[in-house]
């Protein structure tokens, strides 16, 4: 479900996106800007992937069924979002995580205050390594009259970053705890704070392109979450 609905933005994002892409460098090349796909055959696929979706709605409980018709909006307009506010990273970040929430839900049929923290995390840290991503293109946005949160951030970005990989440590904290997780959860937590630390002292405004390998490195944060998780319930 989440490999189809990431499928499903994906294309979305690729179809409202179409006439900005051609002209930023990074996206030029992309099938439907570079012409190598239709728009009439990206539609069809994009119904075909909401097809699939759609039959893993009779897998999970009926609390989930809603949980994912919720998620359908959020898809919808977050590549419409840059057109109109400096933070789509908080819609990206929303629906990216979305399935943490299903999961939740579908083995639990309810979502406690502990959980909904574990996805503001979530959200927090997306917000915070999509704007370094972001950053790569900021000056292609801002010629294009697009909005993002490097954008917003400008010159004070390393500050918003800190502020939300610390909002990200609280609220993971904090989840885990309530969940009643074992030490070894916090091992984990510990890593992942020595890893936004890294992350915080090696980005740099002056170069924009590193924010791109910052943010594949943060495919190690999503690994060691899930990595202290399990931990975490063996030694609680």
């Amino acid at each position: 479900g989440a490999l189809l609905m990431r499928s499903v933005g994906c294309t979305i994002n690729d179809i409202w996106d179409r006439d900005f892409d051609k002209h930023v460098e990074r996206t030029r090349y992309r099938p439907l800007t570079s012409g190598e796909v239709t728009l009439k055959k990206a539609v069809i696929f994009l119904f075909a992937q909401f097809a699939l979706a759609a039959v893993l709605l009779f897998f999970i409980n009926s609390y989930s069924r809603w949980m994912a018709v919720a998620l359908v909006p959020l898809v919808i307009i977050y590549p419409l979002c840059k057109r109109y506010t400096h933070w789509p990273q908080t819609v990206l970040g929303a629906a990216f995580n979305w399935g943490m929430l299903m999961a939740w839900s579908d083995t639990n049929n309810t979502i406690p205050l502990a959980a909904w923290a574990m996805w503001a995390g979530a959200v927090t840290w997306q917000i915070a390594y999509d704007t370094m991503y972001a950053y790569t293109d900021i000056k292609d946005d801002l010629k294009l009259g697009l909005k993002s949160t490097a954008i917003r951030f400008g010159d004070n970005g390393i500050y918003w970053l800190s502020g939300f990989y610390i909002a990200t440590m609280i609220l993971w904290t904090w989840g885990g705890w309530s969940m009643g997780m074992g030490w070894g959860y916090f091992v984990f937590m510990a890593l992942i704070a020595a890893h936004f630390v890294w992350q915080l002292t090696t980005f740099d405004l002056k170069q924009p392109a590193r924010g791109f390998y910052l943010f594949r490195a943060n495919m190690l944060i999503g690994a060691l979450l899930i990595a202290g998780a399990w931990l975490g319930a063996l030694t609680a």
